[in-house]
């Protein structure tokens, strides 16, 4: 028996300490879910909460207490292990010098024990005061989140009075609203753009005033700093006017109606998406001349163009793409006269591209004339050109990538190969369904 115990007295040092270390992980971890307010036995409502000063300041205080202490043994102990557990001197050995420094030693550790206290009683105070600067920011945000929505309530109900110059204020209000929300400010461009949904007489003059203003709102807004998704799929415009205006991020035009004399998008600059998938363009006039297009995308899949003219002239595409694939034409002339596809560094950029895949065109005059799309790939396979003319005076585009695969009637093809091959000249003959140019 006595030799077991010597067996164990080898090992109970590294046991008490693993013991004494594990008592220290248990108090110091229930410690900081106290404090931190994440007790498991606290009310699910109130860790949620947490306010950052729970428990009295007594607790505080002796948990501070009991931590230094146990830090204090824990340090003793593994110096005294450490130095092979030398004997300790009897207390009758102690001169009075000796017994002196114990006492200042003793004195210190009360010391020590104070600073601790002062150190809890602190600690407690910030927690106090980061305590009521949380709540006071909670209830600043309950305050301001009421005022907006007290402001959306508000606005909401001006667009839907039978006022016009009640529906005009609830526009404005709305937008405004956007700019002083960014959480919600999606929603509010929602709600705009919702209303341009609706059905209105077509004679209402005051309507369309009213729906011109919010899309004239909606895009003026400077809202860079993080890019919204603008739907206007499935509205009816009426001479739209967006001359000028920027695009940022998505917008959505998807079968659109766009009626009247003018549909006008000149000079505007887009960087983004920009869909016009399946819309009709009845327009007598519609303009893109002149506008700029950087790391963007038009896409007009599946539209159809009735007016008299679509014009793209002196548009300026930047590692863009314009895509007319599937899209009708019906007895309008087509304009893409100084189109400039401008270089871009061949490692870091892309190609802009024109697409015409599967377009449909009948009675349409094409025009390429003064174009400089040698950085261009102008694809338009499985396109038809019956009864068109081909305008390509002055062209550049001997290094363009053209793609013309199943293009119909030949001769419209063949024209196209020889606007890459050289400029072409002036005039154009009818040959077939479709027009050639003189070489």
């Amino acid at each position: 028996m006595h030799d077991a115990l010597r067996l164990f007295d080898a090992y109970w040092p590294a046991l008490l300490a693993f013991l004494t270390l594990l008592v220290v992980w248990r108090l110091g971890r229930a410690a900081f879910r106290v404090w931190s307010g994440q007790d498991g036995r606290a009310d699910p409502g109130e860790r949620v909460r947490a306010d950052g000063a729970r428990g009295s300041m007594a607790w505080a205080v002796i948990k501070w207490l009991l931590l230094a202490v146990v830090l204090a043994g824990v340090t003793g102990f593994g110096l005294f292990w450490l130095l092979g557990r030398p004997a300790l001197p009897s207390a009758a050995s102690f001169t009075t010098a000796e017994l002196l420094d114990l006492l200042k030693i003793g004195l210190a550790v009360v010391g020590g024990l104070g600073a601790v206290v002062a150190l809890a009683v602190a600690y407690r105070k910030q927690q106090v005061s980061e305590a009521a600067h949380t709540i006071a920011t909670r209830q600043d945000e309950r305050e301001s989140t009421k005022f907006f929505n007290e402001r959306y309530g508000k606005a909401a109900e001006q667009l839907g009075h039978e006022s016009f110059a009640v529906r005009l204020a609830g526009v404005y209000a709305m937008a405004g609203l956007a700019n002083d929300w960014p959480q919600q400010r999606q929603t509010c461009v929602d709600v705009l753009c919702g209303y341009l949904r609706t059905p209105y007489p077509r004679d209402d003059r005051t309507e369309r005033e009213v729906r011109q203003a919010i899309i004239t709102t909606l895009l003026g807004q400077d809202w860079r700093s993080r890019a919204l998704r603008m739907d206007f799929r499935g509205v009816e415009f009426e001479n739209l006017d967006l001359a000028g205006q920027s695009f940022t991020g998505d917008h959505m035009f998807d079968n659109a109606t766009f009626h009247g004399d003018l549909t006008d998008f000149r000079n505007a600059t887009f960087r983004g998406t920009v869909t016009f998938r399946g819309a009709r363009f009845t327009a007598a006039d519609t303009s893109f001349v002149g506008i700029t297009a950087r790391q963007a995308t038009l896409a007009f899949t599946g539209a159809e163009f009735t007016g008299d003219l679509v014009d793209f002239g002196g548009a300026r595409l930047t590692e863009s793409e314009l895509d007319l694939s599937g899209c009708t034409f019906r007895g309008t002339t087509l304009d893409f006269s100084g189109l400039d596809a401008v270089p871009v560094d061949p490692v870091t950029g892309r190609e802009s591209s024109l697409v015409l895949r599967s377009a449909d065109a009948e009675r349409c005059t094409i025009r390429f004339a003064g174009s400089r799309v040698n950085h261009l790939r102008l694809h338009l396979d499985g396109a038809r050109f019956a009864d068109c003319v081909l305008e390509a005076d002055g062209v550049v585009a001997a290094e363009a990538d053209l793609s013309v695969v199943g293009v119909e009637p030949e001769e419209f093809a063949q024209a196209l190969r020889r606007m890459k091959e050289r400029r072409a000249p002036e005039g154009a003959r009818r040959s077939g369904g479709a027009t050639a140019v003189d070489q």
